[in-house]
């Protein structure tokens, strides 16, 4: 490759990264190099190497938009299902619970209230429920 190429080639990489700067484009710009190479090792094609790095880019802007919602519903902390003690209180509808969920309610736009005594996971299961509304990109106030 002659000199006059590699300028021609920088040129072509630095407007792009600057392109994808201005587009907003993090994944892409911070991915496209490495991408390219792994494209040219596997055999892709240029709809494959374009596809796989749009799809990153996809990720990771959902998985930053999640992170906003958790963070704008100021979760005192995060609380999940897997950390729930099912073991007490010993006559808790789990079925119930666990068919909440879903996030079926929020599409039929109803309300779920949680009754019960003090130190019965009532806080535990609001958190851990409006944590999982954001996952699926529902957004949550408590």
């Amino acid at each position: 490759m002659s000199t006059k190429d590699s300028n021609k080639t920088n040129n072509h990489e630095t407007d792009l990264i600057a392109n994808l700067q201005y587009l907003k484009l993090p994944h892409i710009r911070e991915e496209f190099a490495s991408t390219a190479k792994q494209a040219s090792s596997r055999d892709w094609g240029h709809v494959q190497y374009l596809a796989n790095l749009i799809e990153g880019e996809a990720h990771k802007r959902q998985d930053r938009a999640i992170q906003r919602l958790i963070k704008k519903a100021r979760f005192p902390v995060i609380k999940t299902m897997d950390q729930f003690q099912w073991s007490w209180p010993t006559k808790i509808n789990r079925l119930q619970i666990n068919n909440l969920f879903r996030l079926a309610f929020i599409g039929d736009k109803a309300n779920v209230i949680f009754l019960g005594g003090v130190g019965l996971g009532k806080t535990h299961l609001c958190i851990a429920l409006g944590h999982a509304a954001c996952m699926k990109g529902h957004s949550v106030t408590l």
